[in-house]
């Protein structure tokens, strides 16, 4: 019977992990940003790919400074960003 339901945990086929990757946002700095500056909706944005800090974190990081001067279209990370 187990083997009749199958697993139920779910993933991804890696051609579907790639796919999400490549199409799914992240948050960029969308202007330049300098060291101390605060992170706006002004200077960022959700955007595709995915490669910078998740979507889920973009209130979070609203407010905070910038560790560094960030360029406009650099992926945002945590290394970037002073609590």
């Amino acid at each position: 019977m187990e083997k009749a339901l199958g697993s139920s945990e779910f993933r991804l086929t890696p051609k579907q992990e790639l796919e999400h990757d490549e199409g799914s946002r992240s948050l960029f700095a969308v202007r330049d940003i300098a060291q101390g500056e605060a992170l706006t909706p002004e200077n960022i944005r959700s955007i595709r790919p995915g490669n910078g800090l998740h979507t889920m974190y973009y209130e979070q990081v609203l407010g905070q400074k910038a560790s560094r001067d960030i360029r406009r279209g650099t992926p945002l990370s945590w290394n970037l960003i002073t609590e």
